[in-house]
């Protein structure tokens, strides 16, 4: 603990007399043998006092302060530490993969909402926070619209809604995904990605169908992880620029009927987990 320098001829007693006389005080046992720590309370109680933001803390120990428990003293987080500590712990649940900075910072209150999709979408996003856990399952969103729109923002803004209820989420800019997987192939890299795919609370996947589809992609990796998802109930998001009937074309690989059924059973496990949605094509920066 941070010592407390006094003067070689401060009378120590006068000093014990003055503590005795502060209001904090009153019905606190003082003591040369805790002299320090009084005089160490008052002083930081005065830089909580006039706090700057835990950046600029003046206390011994950055976020941290004396409490008086019954007669000795205990050494306890500020309200400001306790909040930033509650950031930090939910900022550990949203987890990201190739996403931007503004992405992983994005909450509800800034979505901008004045037009009545981008409101409309906003409580379709605010019920699936609110409804997750009361219910067996709950679909999450398939977001389409024009490039800008806000779809990968209210994706970021919901992981973090859910997280402030505890609930993970996992958030991947899909083409930068494919990529990974194709590197880590045969790895236990490759699994782990895999598996966390499949296990994690919510996954949200980010810019669906800009990425060059192939069999491997949409049969070995997609249909399983979307066929696991739905028998085990767990969440997902999608944002794309495509639409319901796009998508079809997308994972179509040829036009024969073979195609067309296994693209129509990919896109049938994405409606049974997803309400598609449209944004609208308007740009906006959040």
């Amino acid at each position: 603990m941070q010592k407390i320098n006094l003067k070689s001829d401060v009378d120590i007693n006068k000093v014990l007399r003055d503590l005795a006389k502060n209001p904090y005080f009153k019905e606190f046992p003082i003591s040369e043998d805790n002299l320090n720590e009084c005089l160490l309370f008052l002083s930081e109680k005065e830089n909580c006092i006039n706090c700057a933001g835990l950046d600029k803390c003046k206390n011994h120990q950055p976020g941290y302060m004396l409490k008086m428990n019954g007669d000795k003293f205990l050494l306890v987080r500020c309200s400001k530490k306790v909040a930033e500590d509650l950031k930090n712990s939910q900022s550990e649940l949203i987890h990201t993969l190739y996403m931007p900075k503004s992405i992983k910072e994005a909450n509800f209150s800034d979505f901008t909402l004045n037009t009545p999709a981008r409101a409309k979408a906003m409580k379709l996003a605010n019920d699936f926070v609110n409804g997750y856990g009361k219910e067996k399952f709950i679909k999450g969103l398939f977001l389409t619209g024009g490039f800008g729109c806000g779809k990968t923002y209210l994706l970021g803004a919901t992981a973090a809604e859910l997280a402030k209820k505890n609930i993970k989420s996992l958030l991947i800019y899909f083409p930068d995904l494919i990529r990974e997987l194709k590197n880590s192939l045969g790895s236990e890299r490759f699994e782990e990605i895999v598996n966390n795919l499949k296990e994690i609370d919510v996954l949200m996947l980010d810019d669906f169908g800009s990425e060059t589809m192939t069999p491997w992609l949409r049969d070995e990796i997609l249909g399983p992880i979307l066929n696991y998802r739905l028998a085990e109930g767990k969440a997902l998001f999608i944002s794309s620029n495509l639409t319901a009937e796009q998508i079809i074309n997308h994972l179509m690989l040829s036009n024969d009927s073979i195609e067309k059924t296994k693209a129509t059973r990919i896109v049938s496990r994405i409606l049974g987990l997803t309400e598609f949605f449209n944004l609208g094509k308007e740009q906006y920066k959040k």
